[in-house]
């Protein structure tokens, strides 16, 4: 198994299959990873919440793309677990 973290972006998330509907968002797993499309009011620590995990974990998982676990965006997708 790799170490690469793998984040999507907008097209590679439109063309994953098998994706699920969230109150907030989607999320969707892909080869033992599990992704989520950030809702508008989403924060990372109730997107950890919902996922049985932690901020600093999601964190960990997209170095690149969250660098302060305060500040996400809408519309970003990354991998939570």
């Amino acid at each position: 198994m790799s170490d690469e973290v793998k984040v999507l972006n907008e097209q590679e998330a439109a063309n994953v299959a098998g994706g699920a509907a969230h109150a907030n968002g989607q999320y969707w797993s892909d080869g033992g990873a599990t992704y989520y499309r950030i809702a508008p009011n989403d924060y990372l620590g109730n997107i950890a919440q919902m996922f049985g995990t932690t901020a600093y974990a999601i964190q960990q998982l997209n170095p690149g793309k969250i660098k302060n676990i305060d500040v996400i965006r809408a519309g970003d997708v990354i991998r939570v677990r």
